[in-house]
């Protein structure tokens, strides 16, 4: 498993690109909306990005979730938890606790924590 950290300074804000090396997939985790970042490390290690998260609806920055899986043709997801004012305003798939999504053979399970109204995500 290959995990790189992406972190920008001026946004305080942390993004995450997780591979599978035998199958050659990857998943970003809260992408912001420069992609550069993450083609550069999908063509460095050989990885095509397949899946892109989000663990919670970012108020304080623009996500890159929906372009970074159109430039990609990757699948989104974002949390499926919370009230009608949590919801994500376009299409993706909704992950509820404990739903979980494979890239390569990484496993990654959503977990909805209550008292931020952010899901987190583990891997196996």
């Amino acid at each position: 498993m290959l995990l790189e950290r992406i972190y920008d300074e001026d946004l305080a804000q942390a993004s995450y690109f997780i591979g599978c090396q035998t199958k050659g997939e990857a998943v970003v985790i809260d992408a912001r909306r420069d992609l550069s970042d993450y083609f550069d490390l999908a063509a460095r290690h050989g990885m095509r990005i397949t899946a892109v998260a989000e663990t919670h609806i970012h108020a304080d920055y623009l996500s890159g979730t929906r372009e970074l899986a159109a430039a990609t043709g990757a699948e989104a997801y974002v949390s499926g938890e919370g009230g009608e004012d949590w919801q994500y305003g376009f299409d993706a798939n909704r992950l509820k606790h404990g739903d979980a999504v494979s890239i390569g053979s990484i496993r990654i399970e959503a977990r909805h924590t209550r008292a931020t109204r952010r899901s987190t995500w583990s891997s196996s």
